[in-house]
């Protein structure tokens, strides 16, 4: 199962990223907001076999030290990020779910599958596998006017294999969830579309002209953008997670576009400003 392979060098990634006291940034100054990692974990209590047949579910992550509305901000993502709000039948409630909630409520769907399983074949042992949920959203990156942020969710509740994404988001210190529209100059859709293909033409071996065909999942043979990115010092980092645009077995997808091709089309008002050269 590669998706498995690739959920712990994902989480070196952003330990190695993370940064939980201010410190230097010589491209926007220093970092200004310290935080605390914290986390809730959950285990089922109806666990047919403790290390086989059982559910457990955790999510950790950052605390700012008095900014309780930037945590609340990043934690409201971190929630919709996991997805736990793609049930199409979710309530009003869990909208506004706390990661103890999303922790509570996958082991209560574990237990409540096993209650149904032992209630229609009492006389058969219980069939099934793990489930585990791991959910972990970390900092990677942060100036005096931006906060990069990651939420990555390792999800397994049967099936063929489990699932592994990795959603980004930039926010301001007040919270504010940064947009491409706030990034870049008025127009600016083209230009960064066609160098953002031009570079993935790059670096997936493919021709200008050349077409996308069965691999690709684009709508209409067209390349596109997502709005999956992260701010890092060296460029806007874009990812396209399993099933996106390719097959699961392709794994993610991940597109650097350095400053340098965007200078053109940059906000010189917005945050982006400081890695203009």
């Amino acid at each position: 199962m590669k998706q498995v392979s690739l959920f712990f060098p994902l989480l070196l990634l952003l330990a190695a990223c993370e940064s939980k006291k201010p410190e230097q940034q010589s491209a926007a100054g220093a970092d200004t907001l310290a935080y605390t990692i914290k986390g809730d974990s959950v285990r089922s209590q109806l666990c047919v076999r403790p290390d086989s047949l059982c559910a457990r579910a955790q999510f950790t992550y950052p605390v700012f030290e008095g900014n309780q509305v930037l945590t609340d901000s990043l934690l409201r993502h971190a929630v919709a990020a996991s997805g736990y709000l793609d049930n199409p039948d979710a309530t009003a409630a869990q909208a506004k779910a706390s990661p103890t909630q999303v922790v509570q409520d996958f082991v209560k769907d574990f237990d409540t599958f096993i209650a149904d399983q032992r209630k229609r074949f009492p006389n058969e042992p219980v069939m099934g596998s793990a489930w585990e949920t791991d959910i972990r959203t970390q900092v990677l990156h942060q100036t005096p006017q931006f906060i990069a942020a990651a939420t990555l969710t390792y999800n397994y509740s049967g099936g063929a294999h489990p699932n592994t994404n990795l959603v980004y988001v930039n926010l301001t210190p007040k919270g504010h969830q940064l947009t491409l529209n706030e990034l870049f100059k008025p127009g600016y859709e083209k230009t960064l579309a066609a160098t953002a293909e031009k570079l993935f033409r790059t670096q997936e071996g493919l021709k200008a002209g050349d077409p996308y065909g069965e691999k690709y999942f684009f709508e209409n043979n067209a390349f596109a953008l997502n709005d999956n990115f992260s701010i890092r010092p060296e460029g806007l980092l874009f990812r396209y997670n399993p099933y996106e645009i390719k097959a699961y077995a392709e794994g993610p997808t991940e597109l650097l576009i350095p400053y340098a091709e965007l200078k053109s089309i940059i906000n010189t008002d917005g945050v982006l400003k400081s890695f203009v050269k």
